[in-house]
């Protein structure tokens, strides 16, 4: 068996929803039957075989090729198998993610992992806003799982999370870790502004100072030797990312807030 491919055709002029091309929802079907099924693009729907060529017939193990950032919902109430995405992707990739695995080569759109359960997401670039974030007017975002992204994330990321782990190789925007209920949040280059902002817990590990300085609204609590950071990166060997090569240290400065709430959160800095 090889690889169920799906490659666009052509660029779409309206955004296409793809959250009926999973593992979950394709198994089990003919390649005659997965062609039939239409996607709503736009305002109306088309077939699948109008907007893709089809290739391979493993739908445990599904590929979209050429993809651009109108694909929208690309692993949704996914829970097992794998996707490989060679190209952008639009928003709400993973959303409810709740097993399996989706790797992007290329950059995604806002809401990257939305309310995700389990799983591993790994993009091979740059996350658009709210990374690991809840739907707008839901209070609970992120609740499992791993998202590694090897390039910048924009504002906002993990707003609302709650469990689970978002590894940054490169930059973090504005607000990051913003109203963070609980979870990891490990940034390897730079933060953006209002760090923290409304933290009610968890955790925002930092390999070095912000540039602007930690937020007013938390507290220095001096610099610790922390038992649990060696095991955190033990952890971290086993996954494709920087982060496994990252050199364990366990002294940190620690920063608890925000205090203008219940204050449980912290931001470890590395010394």
């Amino acid at each position: 068996m090889s690889s169920l491919t799906f490659t666009l055709k052509s660029s779409p002029a309206q955004r296409i929803d793809c959250s009926l091309l999973t593992p979950d929802l394709l198994t089990d079907k003919s390649v005659t039957d997965i062609a039939a099924i239409e996607l709503v693009t736009g305002n109306s729907t088309e077939r699948v075989d109008s907007l893709f060529d089809i290739l391979g017939d493993d739908a445990s193990n599904i590929k979209f090729v050429n993809s651009t950032d109108k694909l929208d919902f690309i692993g949704r109430n996914m829970t097992l198998g794998k996707i490989s995405v060679d190209g952008n992707v639009g928003g709400y990739l993973g959303l409810f993610l709740d097993g399996g695995q989706i790797e992007v080569t290329g950059d995604t759109g806002v809401y990257t992992a939305c309310e995700m359960k389990s799983g591993q997401i790994k993009i091979n670039g740059n996350a658009g806003e709210f990374v690991g974030g809840a739907r707008p007017g839901y209070k609970n975002g992120m609740t499992g799982g791993i998202v590694i992204v090897t390039g910048n994330t924009g504002e906002r990321t993990g707003d609302h999370m709650r469990r689970g782990m978002i590894l940054i190789e490169g930059n973090a925007g504005d607000y990051c870790g913003a109203r963070m209920i609980s979870g990891t949040i490990a940034v390897l280059g730079k933060v953006g502004a209002h760090l923290g902002y409304a933290m009610k817990r968890g955790t925002l590990l930092l390999t070095q100072a912000p540039s602007q300085g930690i937020p007013a609204n938390f507290n220095d609590c001096g610099s610790h030797t922390l038992a649990f950071l060696p095991l955190l990166f033990a952890s971290f060997a086993k996954l494709d990312s920087k982060f496994s090569d990252l050199e364990s240290f366990s002294r940190v400065q620690r920063y608890a807030g925000d205090l203008a709430g219940i204050g449980m959160g912290e931001i470890l800095v590395k010394i």
